[in-house]
Formats: structure tokens, sequence, C-alpha cells
């Protein structure tokens, strides 16, 4: 359905508001076929403000309804990214943005003849018009024309079906993913310092308690050794969780020859060669030269791929030579609106690729938005179908709830805008929603931003606070994703067979994995309804144990542990026939697994303490279990035990202990079971 036809633009640019200084007319002289264009143009000392020629348009508006805009744009002499580009906005009843959508944004766009931009969006809630924006923010002509919105589709309302059993099917002849690697973090903390007693009763702690199989990790190509060696160490403590490693880089260096070019391209080899073969990291699989695209500006190399291709040549040659067993990533690009770039990458550069990759942040949807599931599960089918008609696998490198990026008083707030908010604890079950879509379309593994916040003092008026615990001060504490997304990452781990699920209820998302090589299931289920619903789950083989543990989150009952410890299972749902019947919370996740022993690890020995300068130090013998997670420290108050630590070590300092305090240590499993 048309909304705003292709027309002319009148010669006084009736109907379009103008904003920001710069000189705005009706173009009569540049026209695509007999339309006229507007022209905006920002002289060289003028400065940039998204200087912008907009119209808002109310009329017929559902939720969910996917709308696309329009125009065709040329452009002269522009300076510098995001140069020309169109916005579809949604505005809610006070003017307030609700959200928003770009089209491709480079410099180059129209630069060699006219081009369309387009940009695609499903109106959220709230939402009581659209604003078509035609902005130029770069010195130099932009011309517009044919300005155009269309209605692609309207979602049906969703039935309520009452209390009737909801039908879930695990297709046994759709598997989307043959060598799912799992779910889990991008990390950064391994390069800032932190002492062996954080490592030891929180990062790493943490790290073994949500047990993730797949991680992005950042890196640079210039780091000194004394770095290398750090990130290293962190890199073998990851063997540990048998964690698959994606590094990527930050900000390659501009260079002038290709010997220069050569010389980077062995740096960056020599470093992945220290990882891989001095210190055996074996699970480093994936490299990306750079991240989102970036080269002294953010995605600036999105408007000269050409030059992406020949860094990520150099490099592929380099490790090639070198025999070195790690695949390069293209094209990183971020958000969904510059994936554009993964069909150029595929067209142009697929021999040197071994896998595709992109991010993308939920800034168009909030997270109690019932019709975010389907609208992300679209698009990342979309990309899973372009890696594998080249036979290559797509990873999305990072995801994330809405970014708030707002300056105040002047620190750019990096950070879920819902964090601090009542909002955050559903922030959890839109990331299980985009994690139930990833294993739905076939994604080979995924990273939410970030484990654990960067330090107050990682850059000067910058923080960034997206981790599932944060890192401020002496503030550990955890967030509600920690215990949502957390049973995610310890549960959806690789390698498994990611399985297409049917739901006969649209408000019932439902992922399954069945784990290699014991063939245990997990199986993943938001339900939006708001109401308690009874789900019968239909699997295609029942594995090696019928009793599935059963974890529930709620958003309105998290329950914070002030070591971060996770909660134990709510229950036990037992498989027969192959069918799972149970019935979950409203507004809930659940999180049904056969993997797991249910044997708990055997009593800690050796307990001992002794009296020092700072308190009493309590050591023990280290357990012998393989299935070792950490252990949980016991303070005897009046005969009650009081946990007072968790720690993977063999040893605390308890600050608060005097002579003769007793202790109690119990080893803690995978599985999360306690021992005596």
């Amino acid at each position: 359905m048309t909304i705003l036809a292709a027309a002319p633009f009148a010669p006084d640019l009736a109907g379009w508001e103008r904003v920001g200084a710069a000189e705005f007319a009706c173009d009569a002289e540049m026209r695509r076929g007999a339309a006229a264009a507007a022209r905006i143009r920002i002289a060289p000392e003028g400065e940039l403000a998204y200087q912008q020629l907009r119209k808002d348009i109310a009329g017929d508006l559902l939720d969910g309804d996917e709308i696309q805009a329009s125009v065709y744009v040329r452009s002269e002499g522009l300076d510098q990214s995001p140069g020309a580009y169109l916005a579809l906005e949604f505005v809610g009843a006070d003017g307030s943005r609700v959200s928003i959508a770009h089209s491709k944004a480079s410099r180059e766009n129209g630069s060699r003849d006219w081009e369309r931009l387009v940009a695609s969006g499903s109106v959220p809630k709230g939402a009581a018009l659209v604003r078509v924006s035609l902005i130029l923010h770069a010195h130099g002509t932009a011309w517009f024309t044919e300005p155009a919105l269309v209605r692609l589709s309207r979602m049906d309302p969703w039935p309520d079906l009452g209390d009737r059993v909801r039908s879930v099917r695990v297709d046994p002849d759709q598997i989307t993913q043959e060598r799912f690697g799992g779910v889990g973090f991008h990390a950064f903390h391994h390069v800032f310092p932190a002492t062996q007693e954080e490592l030891d009763e929180v990062i790493y702690k943490r790290w073994r308690e949500l047990n993730p199989s797949f991680v992005r990790m950042n890196d640079e190509w210039d780091y000194d050794r004394a770095m290398m060696d750090r990130i290293a160490m962190h890199m073998e403590r990851m063997k540990r969780t048998g964690t698959e490693i994606y590094l990527t880089s930050w900000n390659p260096p501009p260079v002038h020859s290709d010997d220069e070019l050569a010389a980077w391209a062995r740096r960056v080899a020599d470093n992945l060669e220290f990882y891989v073969r001095t210190h055996g990291v074996q699970k480093l699989k994936t490299y990306c030269m750079t991240n989102e695209l970036t080269m002294g500006a953010w995605a600036s190399l999105a408007s000269d791929l050409g030059l992406f291709r020949r860094y990520h040549q150099a490099l592929y040659d380099e490790l090639r030579r070198r025999k070195l067993p790690v695949g390069l990533l293209a094209t990183d690009a971020s958000p969904e609106s510059y994936w554009h770039t993964l069909e150029w990458a595929a067209e142009h550069m697929d021999s040197i690729t071994a896998i595709y990759g992109g991010h993308h942040y939920f800034n168009d949807r909030g997270p109690k938005d019932e019709r975010f599931y389907p609208a992300f599960l679209h698009r990342l089918q979309w990309a899973v179908g372009l890696a594998r008609r080249m036979n290559k696998d797509f990873i999305l490198g990072e995801f994330g709830a809405k970014q708030d990026n707002r300056r105040l008083d002047g620190v750019t707030q990096d950070r879920c805008v819902f964090f601090e908010t009542p909002d955050e604890p559903f922030v959890t079950l839109q990331l299980a929603e985009a994690v139930i879509a990833a294993l739905n379309a076939g994604v080979y593994g995924m990273g939410y931003w970030t484990f654990i916040d960067l330090p107050d003092d990682f850059a000067k008026g910058y923080i960034n606070r997206w981790g599932v615990f944060r890192w401020s001060g002496k503030d550990r504490s955890t967030r509600a994703i920690y215990y949502g997304y957390g049973l995610l990452t310890r549960y959806l781990r690789g390698p498994g067979k990611a399985y297409a699920v049917h739901s006969d209820d649209p408000r019932v998302r439902v992922g399954a994995l069945q784990h290699e090589p014991d063939r245990t299931w997990t199986v993943v289920v938001v339900n939006r309804n708001d109401t308690p619903t009874r789900v019968e789950i239909a699997l295609p083989s029942a594995g090696p144990r019928a009793d599935f543990r059963r974890y529930v989150y709620l958003p309105s009952k998290v329950k914070h542990h002030p070591f971060g410890d996770l909660p134990g299972p709510s229950g036990v749902a037992s498989l027969h026939n192959r069918t799972l019947k149970d019935q979950v919370p409203p507004m809930s996740l659940t999180v049904y697994t056969s993997a797991y022993d249910p044997r708990p690890p055997a009593r800690v020995t050796g307990i001992r303490a002794s009296a020092s300068t700072v308190g009493m130090r309590v050591t023990w013998t280290a357990s012998r279990a393989p299935d070792l997670c950490y252990y949980r420290v016991y303070r005897i108050e009046r005969g009650v035990p009081v946990q007072i630590r968790s720690t993977i070590a063999a040893s605390i300092v308890d600050a608060d202990g005097k002579a003769g305090s007793t202790y109690l240590v119990r080893a803690v499993d995978t599985s999360g079971n306690e021992g005596p």
C-alpha cells in the first residue's frame, strides 16, 4: 500500500520541513527523468548537524506494520561519511522518537550516478506517525528525488488461544545448523588489569559458571608482548570451558604502499601464531581485521570495500603461507542496515573469506515488543541464507538491546538504555528471543555485548555499561540478564545440531539444540502470553536421559546472588513418548535440559584455617572432579553455615574471620550440583 507516492518536489519544497543551517532548494536543473530534485548544500565552513528535509505522515498505522521508505540520491564533493542518506523514524504522539531505521550511509552514496536508498522498519508500539528524513551530514552537495513510502505488509492480529495446550514440534527434517558453535559473549576483560582475587572470585568464577562455548574477543594489531602475554593467559583459561574464540581487531593502520601492507599482515600473523602455536590456543578459529568496518572513523570502510578487501587479501595470503588454521570473517558490519556489505563481500571476496558475520542492536524495538521475534528471525534468515549460498556460515558477533549513546555531563553513555529502569529485567526475554531466532535461522555462533562492563577509567569522557555484571569502583554486582542469558550460555553449548521448531502459538517461541556427541537436548521457551501456558514439545528423539531439569527466569522475580551463583533447577519435566509436557509461567524464559550429570562432586577435604595479618586464611585440598566449576566457602556462625565466598581457587582470605572461626567448603560442578 502506498503511503507517500513518488512525486516531484514543489518549487518551494512545500510540505517538507527544513532542519539545520544549509542551503535548501528545488533544483530544476538536476533531474532523474522528469522529476526535479531537492538540493541540500553545506559550505566547507558550515557546522555539520545532520541537516535535513523531513516530512511527517500520520495515517493508518498499526503495531507491526512493515514500512519501507525510499529515495534516489546524487552527491558531489562530499568530504566524509555518513554523507547523504535516508532515515525512517517512528514518532510518538508527544513528538518523541520511538524508533529509527537508516538506509546505507556513506560519502559514496550517489557519487557516481543516481542511487536508490531504502530504509525499512516495523511500526513499534506507541508510534503515532512516520517521519521521512533526507539527511546530509558532510560538506558538499546532495540531491534527493522521488521520495516514497509504502506499507509492505500488515501482520494479522494474533489470536488469544486461552487455556488451550500449545503444540510445539521440533522438526526432525529441518536441521538449521549442523555444527552450532554456541551462545556466548563479546569479552573485553582480557585487556585490563585485575587482581588474582578478582580473577578467581569474580571474572573466572563467573565465566565458568556461565560456561560459554563461544566468545568474540577484541585485539589490537600493535599490542606489545606484555599485553599479548596477558591475553594469552586469558585464552588459556578459556580452554577450561572449551570456548571457541573469534578475535577481532580495531582500526588497522593506514598504509601507503604494498610493502607497508605486507608488514602489517606479517605483524598480525605473528600475533596469531603466538596465540595458536606458542600457547596452543587451538580454539582460536576466526579473525576479522577490523571491528565494524572501522578505519580512522567508525564504518568508514563501508564506503571503500575495495580497501577492506585489499587488507583482507594481504592477511589471507600471509596466513595461508604460514598454514595457520585461522579463517577470516567479512564484514562485521553493524547495524543490520549495513549488512548490504555482506552481499558485496560474497560477490567480490568469497574465495578469501571463511565465514560471514555482522552485528545488530535492537534500537527499533523495546524489550516488551512481542513482534520483535518474527522480525529479527527474518533478518537472520536473510543473512544466513546469503552465507549458505556461498557454502559458509554466519556469526552474530555482537548483539544487544537498545543503545543509549547520549552525552551527559560530557560523558558518552554507551550502555543499554533500559538498564537501571523497571524494564531492565525484560531485556533478558528479548535477548532470549534473539538466541531462539538464531537457532531457528541457523546462525553458527553469537556473542552478547558484553560479559563485563568496561572499567570506569577505560577512556576519558566515555563509559561502556553493557555487562551481565558491573565493574565500577568496587561494584561487581550482577544485572538481571546474568540470571537469564547466563542460562543460555551455560546450556546452549556447542557442538550441537540446531533444529527448526514450529509452535502453533506465535507468542510461544522455542529453540532446540541436540548436543554432540552425547545427543542430550536443551530446549528454550519464551512465553509472551500474560497467563500460565501449557505446552507439549515433541522432540525427534529421546536422547540418553528422560528427565529434563527445568530452569525458570521470571522478570518479575529476579533473585540476585551476592557471588553470582546461578540458582538451581525449579523442578524436573519428564519426557514421555518423546514429548515434554509442562506449564510455563507468563512472560517468562524456561530452559529444559538433559545435558547434565546428576551426581554431585565429592566432599572437599583438607580444610584448614590459620590467622594472618589480614584475617583468616582458609585453604583446602583441590577437588579432583573433572567437571569442577568452583567452590562455595561457608563460615559457621552459631552452628549455621553462612556463605562468604565463591571461588575457583583452593584458598581464600576471610577479612572478617577471627581466631577460632570454622569453615565449610563445598565443590560445585558444571551441572550446578553442590557437593556435601
